[in-house]
């Protein structure tokens, strides 16, 4: 079990997770803030004791981690699923100023943000994968098996689930990814029978996303459909219908409810091509079935 991994489950506001769980490491592991604001930003004083604040308010909004010390004011704004608001670098730059100490701000992303305002406020930008390596330099030169390495580990194998880190690309990579476009095309062909049937009036593309991979069914309006059928990169074990925000049949918006299949339950994996369909077929029908009655 992964205690970073099961205190996400059910949660849905990841960069707040996220930076909370990175706020716990460096808090209970002073030594690796140490030792990363040293990799990354060159402030390489030992002596300094620091202090981490998650969810950090100013007046000018809320930072994900404040790294706080006699000497020095750290702001980490981190980004994973969205992208900056307006004006906010220029708001967080703007308080550092203010304040008499030396100071840094740091954007860490998942995923590249293409923004003018970055290189002009920001101290430094790093991406999850950078940050994933750092800390597996130090977790390696840990020599003692105790807690903090532990932690570490645990922490890595979460970002490594999360397809947060760079990993090398071994043998399993080209029948992964056959493998990967097989059940979308699986999920497809249930969809096209259920179409047939008449129990689902249309269904979009395959869409492929940074962290997800699926198809969206019953176009309610331009943009909206009411359900979603596919898997988070996160948990690929688990096929998903999730209820989109569209409105029902007694004109109320439907809320957000979710049925899940997990293929380690029934041993998916070791189906014949047949009976895998139809598994998919007989949950994708069934989850509908539930949902649409709400």
């Amino acid at each position: 079990m992964n205690i970073f991994k099961e205190l996400k489950r059910g949660n849905s506001r990841e960069e707040e997770y996220f930076s909370a769980a990175l706020a716990i490491l460096l808090d209970e592991i002073p030594e690796l803030t140490t030792y990363l604001l040293d990799e990354i930003l060159g402030i390489s004083d030992e002596s300094e004791e620091y202090e981490i604040l998650p969810e950090y308010q100013i007046p000018d909004g809320r930072i994900d981690i404040a790294i706080k010390s006699i000497h020095y004011e750290i702001f980490v704004e981190n980004k994973i699923s969205s992208g900056l608001s307006e004006l906010q670098l220029e708001r967080y730059s703007k308080h550092l100023e203010s304040i008499d100490k030396e100071t840094k701000l740091v954007l860490l992303t998942r995923d590249f943000i293409d923004d003018e305002t970055i290189p002009k406020y920001t101290d430094k930008y790093i991406f999850w994968t950078e940050l994933y390596t750092s800390i597996e330099k130090f977790t390696n030169s840990i020599i003692e098996i105790d807690e903090k390495k532990y932690l570490l580990k645990q922490f890595l194998k979460f970002l490594r689930e999360e397809n947060m880190s760079d990993e090398k690309v071994s043998w399993e990579y080209t029948a992964g990814i056959k493998s990967f476009m097989n059940l979308l095309n699986m999920i497809r062909s249930s969809l096209d029978k259920l179409k047939t049937e008449g129990k689902i009036r249309d269904f979009g593309t395959k869409s492929i996303g940074n962290s997800y991979a699926g198809i969206l069914i019953n176009k309610c309006d331009k943009s909206r459909y009411e359900f979603w059928v596919g898997f988070n990169y996160s948990d690929v074990n688990e096929l998903m219908v999730l209820t989109d925000k569209c409105f029902n049949k007694n004109g109320k918006e439907m809320p957000e409810e979710s049925h899940t299949y997990d293929f380690r339950e029934t041993y998916f994996l070791a189906f014949s091509k047949e009976e895998q369909k139809e598994a998919i077929y007989n949950f994708i029908k069934n989850s509908l079935d539930e949902l649409n009655n709400l």
